[in-house]
Formats: structure tokens, sequence, C-alpha cells
């Protein structure tokens, strides 16, 4: 549209909009705003236009909110530092790579806090006044906390006994705790234990093996619960994967890894809840009598005994059980050595015939026929290279004669 072209009326409008423009350029230019894109979604969605100040109104709006969630979301700055080594740190990741040098370490070790320094002077004050400074000793060697007012469990060779009992006194102290009603791998809190459980079994996957044997189902969950919160400990893992420092860590892990689970496969995790279990039920008894489960198994171990290797045990019905550190040694498929004489013997023919050394020994010797076919005192291997070279001479001597085929026919002209 140029700007030649006037409308009867004076005036470019937008429907959309329910504007009106004194030129086509204007018309153009609000062809191209945010504010007729507006109208036009409103119009397919059969909602009234609005007007431009009322856009205004509500792009402000939008902008103020997307703003508070930027600030929302920009994480607030870690500020760590350690006392003992008068260092600051900026990240996490840093303070926790510090706490776990060598440096940190003997610096922990020497470490005493300014409360220590003061002058004996001042401390032989009042009795009073030592007995509270003495009492304080053990607690004045605590460790550097995280900025988030973890407390560090890291221990040294020159810890005392009683330092480490303050510092896990100070721990289990500090540590959360977890109701029945709290899931134990996110924030959720239930109404009832049974809803707790029925949350954990659907959204995490949890369960619970040999429930069947299981007879303390809420005491297992405090365990547990204790398991997260004051050892930080992942479930699955159960000690044997990295060190967290809070309950969150050790959600987070759990959650990523899909570790919502009970470590079930190793006896030393079974024997674990053990305490919270009753396998009775799964013991052979014979019907109208009472079986002493322990006098039996007292009889049937009386008759095992150790091996001499004392890694076998010999049951008593004369069956060898052997060690499972042994088993790569048991799937072994040896053949075993013949002894007899007859094998011996074609041992020792073999080598008498083959190594040179017993030439000498051959040709004295009279019983040529163990190494002999008995022909004119020849070897096997002399004899068959002979009728070889004769076969191939009878050959040669075919082909040029033409003399290889043996029947002929008659020819039919």
């Amino acid at each position: 549209m140029s700007d030649s072209y006037q409308p009867s009326s004076g005036l470019y409008t937008c429907i959309s909009c329910k504007v009106a423009f004194e030129t086509g350029d204007a018309q153009r230019l609000h062809y191209r705003s945010d504010w007729h894109r507006y109208n036009l979604k409103r119009k397919v969605a059969d909602l009234p236009p609005v007007t431009k100040e009322q856009f205004e109104q509500k792009d402000q709006a939008q902008q103020a909110e997307k703003e508070k969630e930027k600030e929302k979301e920009t994480p607030q700055p870690f500020n760590g530092y350690c006392q003992a080594c008068r260092k600051s740190f900026s990240s996490e990741n840093q303070y926790d790579n510090h706490i776990r040098s060598k440096k940190h370490k003997e610096n922990q070790a020497k470490f005493v806090p300014r409360e220590a320094k003061k002058p004996a002077a001042a401390a032989s004050e009042s009795p009073e006044a030592s007995q509270t400074s003495s009492s304080s000793s053990p607690a004045a060697a605590t460790p550097a906390t995280h900025g988030n007012g973890v407390i560090d469990m890291t221990f040294t060779d020159e810890m005392t006994e009683e330092e480490i009992n303050a510092k896990i006194d100070a721990k289990i102290k500090a540590a959360p705790r977890l109701n029945e009603n709290d899931c134990l791998f996110c924030s959720h809190v239930a109404d009832s234990f049974d809803d707790n459980m029925l949350h954990m079994t659907k959204e995490h996957s949890f369960f619970i093996p040999d429930i069947e044997f299981l007879v303390d189902i809420h005491g297992l969950i405090r365990y547990l619960g204790e398991k997260i919160t004051v050892g930080n400990v992942c479930l699955y893992c159960n000690g044997r994967g990295r060190s967290f420092l809070s309950m969150a860590a050790v959600r987070k892990h759990m959650t990523d890894k899909g570790h919502c689970m009970i470590a079930w496969e190793d006896d030393d995790d079974a024997l674990e809840l053990v305490d919270f279990y009753d396998y009775s039920s799964s013991y052979p008894q014979v019907e109208g009598e009472e079986v002493d489960v322990d006098a039996e198994l007292s009889v049937e171990a009386s008759g095992m005994r150790l091996a001499d290797d004392e890694m076998s045990l010999v049951l008593p019905s004369g069956a060898v059980v052997g060690h499972r550190q042994l088993k790569r040694y048991y799937d072994q498929r040896l053949k075993p050595e013949d002894t007899r004489d007859s094998v011996l013997i074609n041992k020792l023919i073999g080598h008498y015939t083959s190594d040179h050394v017993f030439e000498s020994m051959r040709k004295q010797t009279s019983h040529r026929h163990l190494i002999t076919d008995g022909s004119h005192g020849a070897k096997p291997k002399e004899a068959f290279k002979d009728k070889r070279v004769h076969e191939d001479y009878k050959t040669r001597v075919g082909i040029q004669s033409n003399k290889l085929q043996k029947y002929f026919r008659i020819q039919i002209i």
C-alpha cells in the first residue's frame, strides 16, 4: 500500500486493535508492534482487544515478575573461612578440597583458638575461672565449620579420644531428626505412617527385602532415618562410596543415582538389619514335635572337622567343602598325570628316537624292533621316503611315454 492511496474516510484503521491512523506509515509500524500481535492472539481466542495503556501495564508487570525470578534463581555466594589456616574460600568445592588436604590437617593439629591463648595470670584469678578454662579446653579444638553450619567430621592422629567423642556428640546433637511420617528421600510429610510408606513405594520405588519375615517395621524406618540424618550415609552405598556433609546431599545422591533402596547383597549389610527380622518360621520342623534348632545344629556341627590344609571342611558324610576363596582353583579341570609304565616307556622311546644324543646308543643296542619296523634295520621314516621317491619316478616316466592310461577303447570313425 503506497502513501498515494487515500481511503474514502481519510483514516487508516486497524480492525483488531480498533484504532485509526492518519498515514499509511503509521499503520504499517503499528502492524509490527507487540501490541498488535497481542490483540491478534486475543481475537483468535474470541477475546476483546486491550488499549495501548492496558498493554503497557501488563508488559511492565510481566517484566517485573521475570526480574524477581532471576533474583531468586541467582545462588547466594558461598563464604567459607578456615580459622586454622586463616584462608577464605568463595566456593564450596574449594573449601572441601582444602579440608581434606594434608596441610590443613597439620595446621588443625597445631591450631589453638585465641580464647585459649590468654595469660595464665588471668586464669589464676579465681578457682572457678581455672575450672571453666580447663573444662573448655577439649571444646577449644573444635574443627573448622562450613559456611552453612555443617560440622566437619575430619579426624587426625593427634586428636585424643575425648575430642573425638565430643565431636561425635556435637554431630548427633546438631543433626536433624525424621519422624515416622517424614519421607526418607525427600521433604514430603505424610498424614500417617501408612501413607508415608505408600509414598516412598510409589514415588521412590522403595522396597524392603524379606518383608514377610519383618517384625519391627517402625524400628527399621527409624534406624534408616538416623543413618541418613546423623550418619549422612547412602542406604545402598552403605559407606562404600564418597562421604556426604549434610542430609540434603545424601538425599540428592540417592534420588539422582536411583539408590532409594536397602543394601542387601552382602552378608554384612544383611547382618546390620537382622535385629528387625525373625526367620524362625522358615526353619524346618517336624509335625507334632518341637525341634530345638540350636541343639540340632550343635549335633551336626560336632561331626564336622577341618581338613589338614585348614581351608576345607570335612562333613560327617565324608564330603569335603572348600573355601570360597579357592573357587577359582576348584573350577579348573586339570588332566591327571598318567603314571602307567607303558606311557612312560613310550615317552622314553620318543626321546631316544628324536634326540641325537642317543644316536650312538641306538647303533649299539640289539633291540632294534623297539625303534624300527624290523626290516633290514631301516627306520620307518626312511622306508616311506624311498617309496615316495620311487612313485615320483614312476609318474614322470608315465607322463613322458604316455603310459598312464591303462585301458583303451577302439576309435570309431
